[in-house]
């Protein structure tokens, strides 16, 4: 029997395999000291409603389990947050507005509501975002909304340690130099916040300050400069090789970053997309690596032409994959440890400023500036860029568009 793939959900949010390649999604929506609340599906839609519903009930000090069946329908908990709260639906339907105006979480919610019934839906990382940030302000009026609140909100996200060592923190261990939100994702959660927020105003759903986006310059974090321009200077390849001996708590060796950072520079995958790259996906007769979309940020599968080092590459990994080891660079565990080990390996290796991120734009910029480079449009695909303005810091080093030709 066939096992349908599992789709992604946003957090809160647990999917169930059922007969007939068919899901249910269970909601559930957990907030001490009230006990945990829990329902059932048949979509995802219903799903984060109902639990999008019932928060905004705990929000507004009210605990659901008093007022509302376990398994009460979509109707029944507005019907209650109307009753007690003063909350009226909008025209568009379930949307909810505050009798004192739109909350961030409000107007977060209605934009993701849009979104999820249009033609250009979010990819789930991307709905993640919006969750935090909806969850950061929850009933904040965006009519309040000023620049220094947002000005303030930044710097906090920039102090706040990442969840892995948040949690550590919370029992007790003792972390030393704790890694906090990046400069680059503390932009997304910013975006994200805008985006949604802007949404609403220009749908005359809220009145926005003018100028609650327009950041001054010493406010913004160098990462929101524009297009990160770090390539690798001569030397730091062999350099990072080098780094990778066997000591201690050190277990990777050469051989195994030299397969990874070697196969990333001529494919420009990610590192999620190398860590879960599987062997059923590499069809080696027509040079090709299969990204199924559940691997990609984009949530769009897409084929990666595989040049002669890359398919040397991944000969050598095949030598050394265990008996029944479904995945090629089995060595590294995770997405989330290719990246520290990575950040380790650039600490011995004395090299500044660099992320495996900068990995990806290296291999694009070196298959831009190709002797023989793929159509632009072909680049595109093969390193999974959905847009021009995305792809457009690497287009001005394409110097002609020639007919496919691997090296």
């Amino acid at each position: 029997m066939t096992i349908p793939d599992i789709p992604e959900a946003p957090e809160g949010i647990r999917v169930h395999a059922r007969k007939g390649g068919k899901f249910s999604y269970e909601a559930r929506v957990k907030r001490k000291p009230l006990k945990p609340l829990t329902n059932t599906f048949k979509t995802l839609d219903e799903a984060v409603r109902w639990k999008a519903t019932v928060e905004a009930l705990i929000d507004s000090g009210v605990d659901p389990s008093s007022v509302i069946p376990k398994k009460a329908p979509q109707a029944a908990l507005v019907s209650t947050l109307v009753a007690k709260q003063g909350l009226v639906p909008e025209l568009t339907g379930d949307l909810l507005v505050s009798a004192n105006g739109l909350t961030v979480r409000q107007g977060i919610e209605n934009y993701l509501k849009f979104r999820a019934q249009s033609h250009n839906k979010l990819p789930s990382n991307q709905i993640t975002d919006y969750n935090r940030v909806a969850d950061d302000w929850e009933d904040f009026l965006i009519s309040d909304l000023r620049n220094e609140d947002m000005a303030n909100y930044v710097s906090t996200l920039l102090r706040t340690p990442l969840k892995r060592y948040a949690k550590k923190i919370e029992q007790g261990e003792k972390v030393e130099n704790p890694k906090c939100y990046a400069e680059a994702t503390v932009r997304k959660f910013i975006y994200a916040m805008k985006v949604a927020i802007e949404w609403q105003a220009k749908n005359g759903k809220v009145k926005l300050n003018e100028f609650v986006f327009d950041f001054e310059k010493n406010v913004i974090p160098p990462a929101w400069a524009g297009h990160r321009e770090r390539r690798l200077v001569a030397g730091e390849e062999e350099k990072l090789y080098a780094a990778g001996i066997v000591r201690g708590d050190i277990t990777y060796t050469p051989d195994d970053w030299r397969a990874l950072i070697g196969f990333t520079l001529e494919t420009a995958m990610r590192q999620q997309e190398l860590a879960k790259a599987e062997w059923k996906h590499f069809v080696e007769a027509n040079r090709i690596l299969h990204i199924p979309a559940r691997n990609t940020k984009t949530e769009k599968a897409r084929n990666v032409l595989l040049s002669t080092r890359a398919l040397e590459i991944l000969a050598a990994q095949k030598k050394s994959c265990p008996d029944g080891c479904t995945r090629i660079f089995h060595q590294f565990s995770s997405a989330g440890s290719i990246c520290d080990s990575f950040a380790k390996l650039t600490k011995r290796a004395g090299i500044e400023k660099l992320t495996f991120h900068d990995l990806r734009h290296e291999a694009t910029s070196r298959l831009c500036e190709s002797k023989n480079p793929l159509p632009m449009m072909a680049l595109m695909e093969m390193t999974g860029h959905r847009s021009m303005a995305t792809f457009g810091g690497y287009v001005h080093l394409i110097s002609s568009t020639t007919k496919l030709q691997l090296p």
